[in-house]
Parts: structure tokens; C-alpha cells; sequence
């Protein structure tokens, strides 16, 4: 269970780090895999406009976005954004960000590229401001709503908090300490409650992959699912990513795992062995599931569709 953080202040010790630290590290006790993300700190070019991400699916622009934001933001399971107000708005540096995500916007709505995570992907904003006015955070909330929209999260809520203007006014708040275990426990517990699935093949490239994504499609609420592969290929195969795309799910920005790192602070319920996948490493618990596949990958998108076909009526008896 990956939580991603973007620091959205250019201070890196100020208050909106300080709430997010302390967000984080409340959702790292329900044993959730944390990144934190400076924004200020990133190679981030704003948005250029080349509506290439509306016809292509991508964004041509090489920064910090192509290389790790993106991958980063599709495979969270929940996204927590934090910024100070400026002139009644979030920060430059996380709308600059936030901006960029026209590209899942565009996966969405113009190319019709599902995240599987969907139904258990949930968004969060942490804000702070010096002053007291009615609607200081009215524009972030309009923001936060269309951008969690465009990455497929839900919108799940929000601590946002007034009259903070010295570098320790968040430390030294009455409540923000309650607020926060408050907030990550309603955000967590059904998380974590979810059955744990990993799913393991040859290279962790191509069925697996697929399979992982149609639980998560049909199950993410109920399943956390991760992917590994016995000698893990350094990215999704083509056929696979297209053949998923044609039906509608977007696993563009999957990696696959070695064994050790999905085991990484995690422990799965069920282990759905695929292809020819001999003896699993004695590391690995729990109830296993061998799943006969062809022994090489598919040579095209049909035959991909074919073997995604396939699945879909295992994974549907699995997640029933």
C-alpha cells in the first residue's frame, strides 16, 4: 500500500511540512509504504499545451513528471497534497504540478484509460493559512476535486487550518495531533483490512501484470494485490499495456517486483502462482494458487487480449 505526499510549500520546515510529515507518518503505522515528494525540490516544467497527451496518452515533456511523478501518482493508493494559501490558493509549485496531471485528465476522459486502483484510490488535502477569511480554501477545494477526479481518487477529505503564520504554529496546535490520527485511521482501516493477494509469474511482465489489474479492477476495495516476477523484467510488456488499454485499463505506469521487495513489510493472504513459476521462495505464505499459462508472452496485442481474456473468468471466481 503505497502513500504519496506532495509537499506543495517551498519551505521545506515550515507548516505545511510539518502536517504532512505528520500525516504520513501516522499512515506509515498502519503499515503503509510512504513517499514524500518536494515539490519545490522537483525538475517540474509547467504545462506547454501540446494537447499531445490528449491524442497520445503522454506527456513529451522530460522532467521529473515523465520520469518518476507519474508512475508514482498512478500506483498510490492514496494521494495526500499539501499547501500553503497563497492570495486564496494553493502554491505555484504544487499547481504547476497539478497541472501537468492533464495527462491522466486526458487517459481518462479523451482515451478512456481506467486506473484498476479506482475504487480504493483516495485523495487528501492538507492546507494551512495565516489569515482567518470565510472561503480560504474555496478555490483549493475546486482544484483538489478536479485533480483527484483526474487521477481516478476519491476525494476523501481534508484538514485545513487558520491562523497559522509563525514557523511553529502547526507543531504547537491544540488539536492537529488528534486531527490527524483521526483522519488516517478513517482514511486506512478499510485499506488495510483488504485480503492481500500477491501475484506472481516469470517476469512479472505480462499475465501477471494483467491479472493483478483486473483484481484491482473488479476488487481493488477488497484486495490489495501486488505483482512480482521470479527475474522481473525492467518494465510492462508492450502487448500487454495495449491489449489492457483496448479494454480499458490503464497499466502503463506498472513495475514489476522482485519477490523481496513485494514481500517488503507485507504479507499476502493468497499467492496465485502463473505459468511456469516452479518452487516459490520459502519467504512467501499463505495459501497458494497455481494458474497454468503459456510458457513465453504473448507476440501481439491480440493474442494479449486473448490471454486477458482468458484470466478474466479465473479472476472473477477468485475475487467472488
Amino acid at each position: 500500500m503505497l502513500v504519496v505526499g506532495l509537499q506543495g510549500s517551498p519551505r521545506r520546515k515550515g507548516n505545511s511540512r510539518f502536517l504532512l510529515e505528520t500525516f504520513l507518518n501516522a499512515t506509515a503505522s498502519f503499515g503503509a509504504e510512504t513517499r514524500l515528494i518536494e515539490v519545490d525540490q522537483r525538475h517540474i516544467l509547467p504545462c506547454k499545451e501540446y494537447t499531445v497527451c490528449e491524442k497520445k496518452g503522454y506527456c513529451p515533456i522530460e522532467d521529473d513528471m515523465l520520469s518518476e511523478i507519474y508512475g508514482l501518482i498512478r500506483r498510490a493508493d492514496v494521494v495526500v497534497a499539501a499547501t500553503p494559501v497563497f492570495f486564496y490558493n494553493m502554491s505555484a509549485q504544487l499547481k504547476g504540478l497539478i497541472d501537468r496531471c492533464q495527462t491522466f485528465w486526458a487517459r481518462k476522459y479523451r482515451l478512456r484509460w481506467r486506473d484498476p486502483r479506482r475504487k480504493a484510490k483516495k485523495g487528501y488535502l492538507l492546507s494551512v493559512a495565516a489569515t482567518q477569511g470565510n472561503t480560504l480554501f474555496d478555490a483549493i477545494h475546486l482544484t483538489m476535486h478536479y485533480f483527484y477526479d483526474a487521477i481516478d481518487a476519491d476525494y476523501a477529505g481534508h484538514l485545513t487550518y487558520r491562523g497559522i503564520e509563525g514557523p511553529k504554529d502547526m507543531a504547537r496546535h491544540a488539536t492537529v495531533m488528534d486531527d490527524v490520527q483521526r483522519a488516517v485511521a478513517g482514511l486506512m482501516s478499510p485499506l488495510v483490512e483488504r485480503k492481500r493477494i500477491l501475484i506472481v509469474g516469470p517476469s512479472g511482465a505480462c499475465a501477471s501484470q494483467m491479472a493483478g489489474a483486473l483484481v484491482r479492477a473488479k476488487a481493488a476495495d477488497r484486495f490489495d494485490v501486488r505483482v512480482a516476477g521470479l527475474e522481473p523484467a525492467a518494465a510492462v510488456d508492450v502487448n500487454a499495456r495495449k491489449a489492457m488499454a483496448a479494454k480499458g485499463w490503464d497499466i502503463e505506469y506498472e513495475v514489476p517486483l522482485s519477490i523481496g521487495r513485494a514481500l517488503e513489510q507485507w504479507h499476502p493472504d493468497v499467492v496465485v502462482a502463473l505459468g511456469p513459476v516452479a518452487d516459490l521462495p520459502s519467504t512467501i505464505a499463505g495459501e497458494t494458487i497455481r494458474w497454468a499459462l503459456p510458457d513465453t508472452a504473448p507476440d501481439s496485442i491480440e493474442a494479449a487480449g486473448q490471454l486477458c481474456d482468458g484470466l478474466d473468468e479465473q479472476i472473477t471466481a477468485l475475487v467472488r
